[in-house]
């Protein structure tokens, strides 16, 4: 229950599928509701127009879910039918309500949930004008049902019904706005914690972090450390600078590489860089890396008018299950071969 509300609360396609969850629960008992009220005295027009409401809600919503769990968040139809939910919403409370009770229809409270609906896309000033369209729609079923809308009973009863529908969207949009700025900045928080400022790619942090991760989950992957050849020598001959204007470099050519490749890069160390690549067969590991290798010894690096290339060493091999430490040494010794080997080079071979 903790892990469903924490998803709930970080995400907005768990927050989605509760919505979706809870139109069903209750276009059902919308079914109940106006079937207990006209059992005894039917009236045919009013039928007609629930059945075609109902039949209408279940095309929506199924349709609404189908992409609401089949799409990727941020497609086209996904934000069409997650967006365009509270619309829905909005236009079968119009309709149910005064085909269950009007002013005292029991479904009239579900105005409160597609305000805050609503403000969980447009906060503040959503939140407002939701309310105001609920204002209108319950005005216009106040004024043709109440009887003598002008005495003082009645018209506690409207503008007390009017202020709360104004306070539930002004206040669901600020603590929304609230919280939706609270979340951004400790995911900039979170974000700057892992992340190496240099390469833009992530840190060693996160890197333990991820292996652990994948190692728990029993994913399979192959790791890969490697560094950059006589960084040193970089660092001596044109300064720590454009040492630091390689590194930047090279994480934006494994950024670009592994952009359209099944890994994650990360920034180990210094100039040692790590890869973890979701791949089952040493054969498409070694192209990746071979295609790595050859960006980095094709690249050109400028100092001051001054041209030179680096090149990088590799090992790499397939988990076996072991612990990360273990893990992380055992692919560093490969590492350590192509050094020794006479860089350039990479060194792959089973984790055993």
């Amino acid at each position: 229950m903790n892990a469903f509300l924490k998803n709930a609360y970080q995400s907005h396609h768990a927050l989605e599928i509760i919505f979706s969850s809870l139109r069903w629960f209750f276009l059902v008992l919308s079914i109940v509701v106006f079937a207990v009220q006209n059992v005894g005295n039917p009236v045919e027009w009013k039928i007609t127009l629930f059945v075609l409401l109902v039949i209408f809600g279940f095309l929506y919503m199924g349709i609404s879910d189908y992409y609401l769990h089949k799409t990727p968040e941020g497609s086209k139809m996904y934000v069409l039918m997650t967006k365009g939910g509270p619309f829905f919403d909005f236009v079968a409370f119009s309709a149910l309500v005064p085909l269950t009770g009007g002013l005292e229809s029991p479904l009239f409270p579900l105005a409160y949930l597609i305000i805050l609906h609503v403000a969980v896309y447009w906060r503040f000033l959503g939140g407002m004008i939701a309310a105001g369209c609920f204002i209108l729609v319950y005005s216009i079923i106040y004024f043709v049902e109440a009887q003598n809308v002008t005495s003082l009973p009645s018209m506690i009863d409207y503008f007390s019904a009017v202020f709360f529908l104004f306070l539930i969207g002004g206040l669901g949009g600020i603590i929304v706005s609230r919280e939706r700025k609270h979340h951004w900045e400790n995911s900039l928080l979170v974000e700057a914690a892992n992340r190496d400022y240099l390469t833009n790619l992530a840190n060693h942090r996160s890197f333990q972090e991820c292996l652990r991760n994948d190692l728990e989950k029993e994913k399979e992957f192959y790791l890969a450390l490697t560094d950059i050849d006589k960084f040193k020598l970089i660092n001596d001959q044109y300064g720590h600078v454009t040492g630091d204007k390689v590194l930047r470099q090279i994480g934006e050519i494994l950024t670009s590489v592994l952009s359209t490749k099944q890994g994650k890069a990360f920034r180990y160390g210094g100039e040692e860089f790590a890869l973890i690549l979701y791949y089952k067969n040493e054969r498409e590991v070694k192209e990746i890396l071979d295609e790595i290798k050859q960006a980095v010894a094709s690249h050109v690096f400028y100092n001051q008018g001054e041209t030179f290339t680096v090149t990088m060493s590799f090992g790499s091999g397939k988990q076996n299950g072991e612990r990360p430490d273990l893990l992380v040494d055992k692919i560093d010794k490969l590492l350590y071969t192509a050094k020794n080997g006479g860089r350039n080079r990479i060194v792959l071979a089973e984790v055993g």
